[in-house]
């Protein structure tokens, strides 16, 4: 079972604290940056056609 921070002893609280904000700001970043890239990244979608006329298909 996990120990909360509030069993740990209060001389290893501001270690705690110091990995959770390193923790935190690492993948925010990270979310941050894949997100910026992909609202900029443009996403040409081509789709793909048939041989066969339109006309022919509704018969």
């Amino acid at each position: 079972m996990q120990k909360s921070p509030q069993d740990l002893p209060q001389s290893d609280r501001p270690v705690l604290r110091k990995w959770r904000l390193a923790v935190v700001s690492f993948y925010g970043s990270l979310l941050a940056v894949m997100l910026m890239l992909a609202l900029t990244i443009s996403h040409d979608v081509q789709i793909a056609g048939t041989s066969v006329p339109l006309a022919s298909l509704k018969k």
